[in-house]
């Protein structure tokens, strides 16, 4: 059941794709912004969480420096391996590289702990604690261990309820899609950047996600996955069928996929290949404007 999170509180739980995330900050109160998506996302605190995070301040531990696993350009995090634990050390480029938090979490990513460092916690700052891009790579690592994957992508629901996810890199029309989609009665807006895909027993399942892009779509709800399209800017409304190699290929480059974990990456590919063999798959070449929606759902009534 989701819950009003615009309220101050020490212990917050939520779920993102079904997977019950719980945050325990026993040392202080902090608040989602009055924009922050992931108040829709906000459930009851019971029964046992898939990730069970408890947050801690401090200077950052010794484990947070040295050579990485891993690390993004421009130093917005780094991920460490000590033991059999990860250990992400998500920092500020805008400030020389600052270490504002470091996350430790389990083999599993089914527990852990955060550490936000005085640079992170400025006396009058102390938003969410587990913020961009933390709880996004907590999550990847997550789904990663035989559970999904997310992938770029627009999520809809049509108006006769079948899954639509609209893949594609940034700039390919996800945005200008979900705007489109937006104003479609019937229809409902997973996302428009970031969808979290599962296999289930009867084929597989989409979810809407907090990590929204330039349409601000954000949605808790979620469908069984029908159909997959790859976008690509047109002259005009057409689709193509895309072979499996030529869809698990595209659908593997848009997919935010632990590529330093060759456990999880197999895991991934070998679930992306039974995701194109289970559902069809067309090459979406569009127009930018509300023929583009009226062309699919003609499409799909024939």
């Amino acid at each position: 059941m989701l819950q009003d999170a615009s309220h101050t509180g020490t212990d917050v739980s939520f779920s993102i794709g079904e997977v019950k995330v719980r945050v325990e900050d026993p040392g202080r109160c902090w608040r989602f912004g009055p924009e922050d998506p992931h108040q829709r996302f906000v459930v009851e605190k019971n029964g046992k969480a898939d990730i069970s995070i408890r947050v801690n301040r401090g200077r950052a531990p010794g484990r947070s420096s040295g050579t990485p696993v891993y690390s993004t350009e421009g130093g917005l995090w780094n991920l460490f391996r000590d033991g059999g634990d990860l250990v992400f050390a998500l920092g500020a480029p805008a400030e020389n590289g600052a270490i504002h938090r470091v996350a430790r979490v389990d083999a599993g990513v089914s527990s852990g702990e955060v550490i936000v460092t005085p640079e992170g916690d400025r006396p009058g700052f102390h938003p969410y604690p587990l913020r961009y891009p933390l709880d996004e790579l907590l999550m990847i690592n997550h789904l990663s261990k035989g559970r999904g994957a997310i992938v770029h992508a627009c999520g809809v629901v049509t108006p006769d309820g079948e899954g639509w996810l609209f893949v594609g890199r940034s700039g390919a029309g996800k945005s200008t899609l979900s705007d489109l989609w937006a104003g479609q009665a019937g229809a409902d807006l997973l996302s428009d950047d970031r969808v979290i895909v599962r296999p289930s027993e009867s084929g597989f399942h989409m979810y809407g996600t907090p990590w929204h892009g330039d349409a601000g779509a954000s949605s808790p709800v979620s469908a069984p996955l029908t159909r997959v399209f790859l976008l690509n800017h047109g002259d005009s409304n057409r689709l193509v069928p895309a072979s499996p190699e030529d869809a698990a290929e595209t659908i593997l480059l848009n997919c935010l996929a632990p590529f330093y974990d060759a456990e999880g990456m197999q895991w991934t590919l070998q679930m992306l290949g039974d995701m194109v063999e289970r559902c069809p798959v067309d090459q979406f070449h569009f127009l930018p404007d509300s023929t583009a929606i009226s062309y699919l759902l003609e499409e799909e009534r024939k």
